[in-house]
């Protein structure tokens, strides 16, 4: 609150919903949310907010996928009814955004602990993931109206079912990860993953149950995915009118939107059409090196720390495990020798998961979504974090900087330093997303 009135706000590029043309009467209920909270919906946050309270009423919108703005609108319709209507539409989504986020958080840290303390057997190291993730680098994205908290909560509740061998249920977490950000369908690597080595401890015992089970469960979670480009196809690809607000309508036609039933889009003609990738190709700049260009340098630079600690733990994992294997002939007859937890082959799926979307995002998309993307996804980084503040030791805590190495002040400084900057930057829209 007081960064977003103290700092001017930046006249960015960014999509600024038009909600707010509508005409209203503001309370002072309204008029309180939007001075504590206005700050937050800047950037895609605006995206969500617009399609929680208008829908989907031009092309760029399908880039931003439904399960957010779903429950975006369910918490506002329910805090309207709450607040007797003195809340407009917009403020209560606003409201609802902060209190969906904050819940989903702490279900994702639960999770995130959980997770930890099952396959690395230490209660500590597990309390100390939980307090990094609290101050993750990422952390206004998780307050903010964006869609990283429930893809948290999500994903790392599916990633627990899985490791618990739970995979039906693992599915249907994965499902609405996959419904609430493209990469949810990466997750499909852990149930594979978790499914041949239950298949290998069980020594092919149940085989024909175990398959029939990750096929059902491949569905669960491709299926809301699938049925998200099916409802877009039918939205833009058909003259269907759609009723807008005319000052709604004039703001959009105004800049060259493609509104929803007016102009067919050219994905709607390709042989399978999917929107997504076209959408972010055309209105992003999405693609292979798109991003090299000089004038991206400093956004390279905002991703530079967490994409280091991404490669350098995969590399320090191959080493490692290289190491063992060609000294030792196999993995369990030199796993004491491994310097730490992280390290051994039951976090190589998590070790592969974060180096598949650290490239990702470095080749493929806007490399400073990378803090955020990772930051929602990846166990790993938070362990990687750990084991570069002090190495080799499980008892050392994030608050007391005396029982810190000289990294791990480093590290500290970056988590915290993000934590900051990061929020003056955002409320101000500033370019921080």
């Amino acid at each position: 609150v007081i960064f977003n009135h103290l700092i001017p706000d930046h006249q960015s590029d960014g999509f600024q919903s038009p909600y707010k043309l509508i005409p209203t009467n503001s309370t002072l209920l309204d008029k309180i949310v939007d001075y504590t909270l206005g700050g937050f919906a800047r950037w895609d946050g605006q995206y969500f907010l617009h399609i929680s309270t208008l829908g989907y009423t031009h092309e760029n919108c399908l880039a931003f996928f439904p399960a957010y703005p779903l429950l975006l609108r369910f918490t506002s319709v329910c805090l309207s009814f709450l607040s007797c209507h003195t809340l407009t539409y917009w403020n209560s989504t606003l409201l609802g955004s902060i209190i969906i986020n904050t819940v989903c958080f702490i279900i994702a840290a639960y999770f995130l602990f959980l997770i930890t303390d099952k396959l690395f057997s230490n209660s500590n190291f597990a309390l100390q993931t939980w307090k990094l993730f609290c101050i993750s680098p990422a952390t206004i994205f998780f307050l903010a109206p964006y869609s990283e908290s429930l893809f948290s909560a999500l994903t790392f509740g599916g990633i627990y079912n899985c490791i618990e061998y739970k995979f039906l249920t693992a599915s249907i977490f994965f499902a609405g990860s996959g419904l609430t950000r493209s990469n949810g369908l990466v997750n499909i690597g852990f149930l594979l993953y978790f499914a041949v080595k239950k298949t290998f401890s069980t020594k092919w015992k149940g085989v024909p149950t175990l398959v029939a089970q990750l096929v059902i469960s491949v569905f669960i979670t491709v299926f809301p995915f699938l049925c998200y480009q099916y409802y877009a196809f039918t939205l833009f690809c058909f003259h269907k009118p759609h009723r807008l607000p005319t000052v709604i309508h004039s703001y959009l036609m105004e800049r060259n939107f493609t509104v929803r039933g007016e102009r067919i889009p050219q994905w709607c003609e390709q042989s399978i059409p999917f929107s997504y990738s076209v959408i972010q190709s055309q209105y992003w700049n999405v693609g292979f090196l798109r991003y090299f260009e000089w004038k991206q340098l400093p956004n390279f630079l905002l991703a530079a720390p967490i994409l280091s600690l991404v490669f350098l733990y995969s590399l320090m994992y191959v080493k490692q495990n290289f190491q063992i294997v060609s000294r030792y002939n196999s993995f369990t007859s030199g796993q004491s020798q491994i310097s730490h937890p992280i390290f051994r082959p039951a976090a190589g799926v998590f070790a592969a998961h974060s180096i598949f979307l650290g490239l990702f995002t470095f080749f493929f998309a806007h490399v400073q979504i990378s803090t955020r993307l990772i930051g929602s996804s990846c166990p790993a980084v938070y362990w990687s974090v750990n084991n570069f503040k002090k190495i080799n030791k499980f008892n050392y805590t994030i608050i007391n900087h005396k029982n810190l190495s000289t990294t791990g002040k480093c590290v500290r400084f970056y988590c915290l330093s993000y934590v900051v900057v990061g929020t003056v930057m955002f409320v101000n829209h500033l370019p921080w997303t």
